[in-house]
């Protein structure tokens, strides 16, 4: 049995999210459909981890294993060649059988982009979530810094499958460029709406309104995240193999 390693990207417009669902448009179906057609067979993909309706992906990983052997670069090629235009793969190479994406990964970083401003730029719109009312940028960067280091993150996560919603956000950057607010988060994983609830609910108290211990009574298990962050501003930024 082969395994084989894949690196893409997607929009996450038109997508239900990753994961193959009963009803509605995934990465994960269009991709076992595209290797469905290449190796005359059904093939499970995994995935490194699901992201949400409306979520893109500048590096996700994923693998499948499968009996015939195919040349990567004829395989990249034919993978690109039959997957819709929002989802592009970079990279195919076989792995070791151990390989999996889901476990064998040690890390994320995502990324989330906001645009501050009252008026719309196009080409940033559908990546980002507008906010026409001025952020103080110096409150959410404190407000952001509190999530640094390991704490119980149930408060921001939408519990399913999780049984230890304890974990180590590593990093935190926050990088201005204009109108445009680039927040990071690196961790070895992240917990369903996680980001999403971390941003949200920062960016509220930076508007004033939430007060600013919210964050503090969440972290220490005495609430939940009121707010989530709209899904296009937040982007899987990177994969750490």
């Amino acid at each position: 049995m082969l395994n084989y390693l894949l690196k893409l990207a997607f929009i996450g417009t038109n997508f239900s999210g990753w994961q193959v669902q009963p009803k509605g448009r995934t990465v994960q179906g269009e991709i076992q459909r595209a290797l469905g057609k290449i190796f005359g067979c059904d093939i499970k993909v995994i995935g490194c981890c699901r992201t949400d309706a409306g979520v893109h992906a500048l590096d996700y990983v994923a693998n499948f294993r499968v009996e015939k052997e195919f040349p990567e670069e004829k395989l990249l090629k034919a993978l690109n060649g039959i997957l819709p235009k929002d989802i592009g793969v970079y990279e195919v190479k076989p792995v070791d059988e151990s390989f999996n994406a889901r476990y064998s990964v040690k890390g994320k970083i995502y990324l989330y982009k906001i645009w501050n401003s009252e008026t719309r730029n196009p080409f940033v719109y559908p990546f980002s979530w507008q906010i026409k009312k001025k952020i103080d940028n110096v409150v959410l960067e404190r407000i952001l810094k509190k999530c640094l280091g390991t704490h119980d993150f149930a408060g921001f996560a939408k519990l399913e499958e999780e049984k230890n919603t304890i974990l180590e956000l590593q990093e935190i950057h926050i990088e201005l460029n204009g109108p445009l607010i680039e927040i990071r988060l690196k961790a070895s994983h992240f917990l369903r709406y996680m980001v999403r609830r971390i941003v949200g609910t920062a960016v509220k108290i930076s508007l004033g309104i939430y007060d600013k211990t919210l964050i503090d009574e969440i972290l220490e298990g005495k609430g939940k995240a009121p707010y989530t962050a709209p899904p296009q501003g937040l982007h899987l930024e990177k994969v750490i193999l």
